[in-house]
């Protein structure tokens, strides 16, 4: 049976679910904006009316003000666009039960068997986006095709609210034309090494030889070829089905730069509890410990350590993660921002070898102790009980200016 794919993407998603409550910011140039004051400062998203400035997701605030003096900021609501991308998808599984999200304003959904053809896929890309009008108040646009990236490609070709079907027919005519860039998975970094040996359009990438592009570029060079020859046959996986992350990290950038020990191991300290904690909520453990630093010159490195066991505690990350700090970083200049990941990572049911039986009983113990945090913590909000040194580090942060965000209820923008 012919596959049939969609993909749905919602146009200028933090930028629309803002104008929800803000109808009269439809029609003036707005963009929603990290935190200036804690260094976030860069366009999160921007609306229509912005995008006409060339405004871009992801520059310095002050550059888009430079583009458009009068452009108006929004503070950044997470818990709005998680609300409403729940939303959507169950919207969404209410025509298949393959609905597969890419981010939060994103979602494949598998029509195999549901519509007869592209001409009837057609009517129900149309009929879910009168549904995300009217009962959203927000805009989408839907891509069609037999395979996952081809769909993804289409909702992107036209923007904003429209559909775009790239049939098994008539692909190649209409996709091989376009920038190379525009395929999935095509970073500038990659852009740029095809550009070298004159590829510039998918077409291009799909002619070339596929033994040549996999030496050239890799095993992912090998994967691009694939795709851009339609040869994408990865599947939508199900509703309610959840990958298996390949890393857990966070990371933070400091109200000013971070000069001594003492400051990077308070941060390190919190960033590593909040590590720990999302491996245990995953049911995860990670066997590597990786650092990212940046410096106030904005150079970044990367260190990382194998772990003797695998954990999910957050006292053995905090550890190998100071000492790969230590052992790395000179003070030549301060941190602007520090992460914590990690990697090659293990479900917490596959067991352990351990050489000593006092090991066992210790990593026994201190998986009751964290099993109880985590409770408690999901019983009386996130981080009740802290670390010393994570309360301590609050406890600073505290005494700091903050902007104070009004509290969401989602039935407001629902009138």
């Amino acid at each position: 049976m012919k596959r049939i794919i969609f993909h749905i993407d919602q146009n200028c998603y933090f930028a629309s679910v803002e104008m929800i409550s803000k109808p009269e910011l439809r029609n003036v140039p707005m963009a929603v904006a990290g935190d200036a004051s804690a260094r976030h400062g860069i366009i999160l998203a921007k609306n229509e009316p912005a995008k006409r400035y060339g405004i871009k997701t992801a520059e310095a605030i002050w550059q888009a003000k430079a583009k458009c003096p009068d452009l108006v900021l929004v503070d950044s609501h997470h818990e709005k666009y998680e609300f409403y991308s729940r939303k959507l998808r169950e919207m969404y599984s209410e025509y298949t039960d393959k609905v597969e999200p890419f981010g939060l304003d994103e979602c494949w959904l598998d029509m195999t068997g549901i519509v007869s053809g592209y001409d009837e896929a057609e009517e129900v890309a149309l009929e879910i986006r009168n549904r995300v009008k009217d009962e959203f108040k927000l805009t989408c646009s839907v891509g069609i095709s037999f395979n996952k990236v081809f769909a993804k490609l289409g909702s992107d070709y036209k923007k904003p609210d429209a559909t775009t079907v790239f049939s098994d027919t008539d692909w190649q005519e209409k996709i091989w034309p376009l920038p190379v860039s525009d395929l999935l998975f095509v970073g500038k970094h990659t852009e740029d090494k095809l550009l070298k040996i004159n590829v510039k359009t998918i077409g291009d990438l799909a002619r070339t030889d596929s033994a040549y592009i996999s030496t050239y570029l890799g095993k992912a060079g090998a994967v691009l070829w694939e795709y851009a020859n339609g040869l994408d046959n990865a599947p939508v996986a199900e509703s309610g089905y959840k990958r298996i992350p390949k890393s857990v990290g966070n990371s933070t950038t400091t109200a000013e730069d971070m000069t001594s020990d003492r400051q990077i191991e308070r941060t390190l300290h919190m960033l590593s509890e909040s590590v720990a904690m999302r491996l245990r909520k995953h049911g995860l453990k990670g066997t590597v410990v990786q650092i990212t630093v940046r410096d106030r010159d904005l150079a970044i490195y990367e260190k990382q350590s194998i772990l003797y066991r695998a954990t999910d505690d957050a006292k053995d990350i905090y550890e190998a993660a100071r000492d790969l700090f230590k052992n790395s970083y000179d003070w030549n200049k301060g941190v602007r921002s520090i992460g914590v990941r990690c990697t090659k990572l293990v479900r917490s049911d596959s067991g352990e070898q351990l050489s000593l039986f006092s090991e066992a009983g210790k990593s026994e113990r201190d998986e009751r102790l964290n099993k109880a945090i985590d409770d408690i913590n999901r019983r009386y909000g996130t981080s009740v009980i802290k670390s010393a040194a994570e309360a301590e580090s609050a406890s600073r942060e505290n005494k700091a200016d903050k902007i104070v965000s009004d509290p969401f209820h989602p039935e407001d923008d629902f009138k």
